[in-house]
């Protein structure tokens, strides 16, 4: 090749690589000032005795989390709630980071689903940390579901004792508790009735955050230490106060690193 032409051609080669060069700086600068994307959070949501997602329906909680509702299923015979617990777990996914939300019962079942699944956070509603602190209207109906076979159609009806205990005092309330109750499996409410009043846990979960209602009748706030109060909070506050519990989860929620 002439030398003429190898000159320009040379010139060339390197004219393209210090442009390259700088292209690809440019590129590593302006990616390294992209905003990270965050994965969201799923949080698996855990109802009361025998209720489903319609408790849970008012809650106004953030777009950065997947919300999920477990789903109870039938128990077996004098099972456990440790091994009811781990039966559930295939409703989750836990190769990826994740937070619990229990109420009442399904606070209960959060926290043994903890010693299985090592949950992000567990934040408990209207129920107990440890072994189950339950009130006098309480040991009587588990006493009468031990002595009468025929206890479970009275515990499904609705009447002014059942709507004082729940704190349903309004009219949606009521609709509420009715409709949850009468939808509730007869055998799945006797047998969670029966293995809450011997529950016997000692010690909280880790990471665990307590939201109790101080007109609880259930349980009352006299028998736990709840990390937060809702003033005037009966044990359908979930549905009745959500806008405040909304505003608790949305702020604890994000309070964990993922």
């Amino acid at each position: 090749m002439p030398s003429n032409i190898r000159i320009p051609c040379t010139f060339l080669f390197i004219s393209l690589l210090l442009y390259s060069h700088h292209h690809f700086s440019q590129s590593t600068v302006k990616d390294s000032h992209q905003p990270i994307t965050r994965t969201k959070m799923n949080v698996y949501f855990l109802s009361g005795l025998g209720a489903d997602k319609r408790v849970f329906s008012q809650l106004k909680l953030d777009d950065q989390f997947i919300i999920h509702h477990i789903e109870w299923i039938e128990p077996q015979k004098k099972e456990p709630l440790a091994h009811y617990a781990a039966r559930l777990v295939p409703q989750m996914d836990t190769t990826q980071p994740f937070q619990l939300v229990g109420l009442s019962f399904g606070g209960i079942i959060a926290s043994e689903l903890s010693n299985i699944t090592h949950p992000e956070q567990i934040v408990i509603i209207s129920s107990t940390p440890t072994g189950v602190p339950i009130s006098k209207f309480y040991r009587g109906l588990v006493k009468f579901l031990l002595l009468s076979p025929f206890s479970a159609p009275l515990l499904k009806s609705t009447n002014s004792f059942t709507y004082k205990f729940f704190g349903a005092n309004t009219p949606e309330l009521k609709t509420l508790l009715k409709d949850i109750l009468h939808d509730t499996d007869s055998k799945f409410l006797k047998w969670a009735l029966i293995r809450m009043s011997s529950w016997d846990r000692k010690s909280k979960a880790e990471n665990l955050y307590h939201i109790h209602g101080s007109a609880d009748r259930l349980i009352d706030i006299k028998l736990v230490k709840p990390d937060v109060v809702i003033e005037g909070g009966g044990h359908l506050m979930v549905y009745a106060q959500a806008e405040q519990i909304s505003a608790i989860l949305n702020k604890k929620l994000k309070s964990e690193e993922y």
